[in-house]
């Protein structure tokens, strides 16, 4: 259905340019764009791979063993049921430190591993945990100190101060995951199972 609807917005577009006589427009859009996007995932992948290296980096020295550690601690009271050094922990604190520095490639990994964690000791029943719906809420809520991708589209497109945006990002990002955390706990409370 999303492909008709894509469909008809391009040929809807091309019709309009014919009639207002800017084919020529948007042909010149239509061979510089693939030129841009190539840039652009460029740019992107490159700092995706800083990241990586960055983390990988962590990982060997040790200090994302400390990290994960000193994270494990705040999580465990969302996570009461789980043991704080438990694979399926470690795993959502690995997911939360590379959720907060925005790189998602990196904390997708993480996140399925630790859901497949979590749904071995839930025995693989058909339906989730409260700490599968609790994971899933807080790596979605989408809690991020530094939006690396964001600063670099913003650099990318010619942004004065691409930076300006972290405060309302984080402020942002804190709010729906609290929001996220208070609504799972008022579910669990009240809703019916």
């Amino acid at each position: 259905m999303i492909n008709i609807i894509f469909v008809g917005i391009f040929l809807l577009g091309m019709i309009y340019a014919c009639l207002t006589g800017r084919v020529a427009i948007v042909v010149e859009v239509m061979l510089e764009t693939p030129k841009n996007a190539l840039f652009l995932f460029a740019d992107i992948y490159a700092l995706l791979i800083f990241w990586g290296g960055m983390l990988e980096i962590c990982k060997r020295s040790g200090l994302l063993q400390v990290i994960t550690t000193y994270i494990s601690f705040l999580l465990h009271p969302l996570f009461k049921k789980l043991d704080r050094k438990s694979e399926a922990m470690q795993y959502i604190s690995l997911n939360l430190v590379a959720n907060l520095m925005s790189m998602g490639s990196a904390a997708t990994p993480f996140g399925l591993k630790a859901m497949k964690e979590l749904d071995d000791l839930n025995g693989n029943s058909k339906v989730a945990s409260d700490e599968m719906i609790t994971f899933l809420l807080i790596n979605t809520s989408g809690l991020c100190l530094i939006p690396t991708i964001l600063i670099s589209l913003r650099k990318e497109y010619g942004s004065a101060n691409p930076v300006s945006i972290i405060p309302y990002v984080l402020i942002i990002s804190t709010i729906t995951t609290i929001f996220s955390i208070v609504m799972d706990r008022l579910v669990r409370k009240f809703g019916k199972h």
